[in-house]
């Protein structure tokens, strides 16, 4: 699979990660919802730090497309 998650993507993925961590080490919650905070924590920073995500992939999704900035100063196309 090819990498469908851009940079920024990746960064928020891991912070929201990591911050799920936190929050399953500090606050106290039943054993449910600690397995699903902690599925949801792993599955985010893996996604991250891999940059696949397999729902991106399901839903035709890709943040690791950077659009060019077109330039308006170019003059190579006006000849000299």
């Amino acid at each position: 699979m090819q990498r469908n998650v851009g940079p920024e993507d990746r960064v928020v993925r891991i912070i929201v990660g990591l911050g799920l961590l936190a929050l399953l080490y500090f606050v106290p919650m039943s054993q449910i919802a600690q397995i699903l905070v902690g599925v949801a924590a792993a599955v985010l920073i893996l996604t991250g730090l891999l940059a696949r995500c397999l729902l991106y992939k399901l839903l035709d999704i890709d943040t690791s497309i950077q659009e060019q900035p077109y330039s308006t100063t170019d003059d190579r196309a006006f000849g000299d």
